[in-house]
């Protein structure tokens, strides 16, 4: 039986994390701004897509704003405080993810009956009115969606929904950060991460019940 692949820590959401921090501590104040991708790619060693998602994230827990021409605002140093203590509070949650993941990786034999357990943890999750917004959902596509055979680029899934897709689950296998040419196909489970209202508005934009 194949290995299941693991959703780990991405390098975007690391630089969430970082940003936050930064703007927490003063190092990047109130109403300042950070003048385009490059800017903060070269800083943190990463691309400017992983910079994009990163950016994303933060504007939807309105710590900063995007504009078009202008680049990144800082809106609020409580925000970022506000956020920084909410994902210490979750270490202890993430750990015993990982735990119970590294046992299913680690005991074979134990397989299926643990990767029960994890799909019931997901389910579960997607009902939870959470205030952090990096813990994944997930959603499956039906048979009849109007999406399968759609690329992510023309789905406009953010646009939408503001949600940020992480993961497309396919055969037991995690396509981690896909591209936009990523085709939707049938029964495919969709991981993506954003509050709590964006799981309403995926549901809806998939019709799902």
């Amino acid at each position: 039986m194949p290995n299941r692949k693991i959703i780990k820590t991405s390098k975007f959401q690391k630089i969430v994390v970082e940003v936050a921090k930064k703007i927490a501590v003063g190092d990047y104040p109130v109403g300042s701004s950070i003048k385009g991708r490059s800017t903060l790619a070269a800083t943190f060693g990463v691309s400017s897509e992983t910079i994009r998602r990163a950016m994303n994230i933060l504007a939807d827990l309105h710590i900063v704003s995007l504009k078009q021409g202008v680049g990144v605002i800082i809106l609020s140093k409580e925000k970022a405080i506000e956020f920084l203590d909410d994902f210490e509070s979750t270490n202890d949650i993430e750990t015993q993810k990982s735990r119970i993941l590294g046992h299913i990786k680690n005991q074979e034999e134990q397989l299926k009956t643990l990767a029960g357990l994890v799909s019931v943890y997901l389910e579960q999750t997607k009902l939870v009115n959470k205030k952090y917004p990096l813990d994944p959902y997930g959603i499956r596509l039906s048979e009849d969606s109007e999406f399968i055979g759609m690329q992510l680029l023309d789905a406009q899934v953010w646009h939408k929904t503001g949600a940020t897709v992480v993961a497309i689950e396919r055969n037991n296998e995690l396509l981690l950060s896909p591209s936009p040419y990523q085709t939707f196909q049938k029964e495919d489970i969709i991981y993506f991460i954003g509050e709590e209202p964006s799981y309403s508005r995926m549901k809806k934009i998939f019709n799902l019940k």
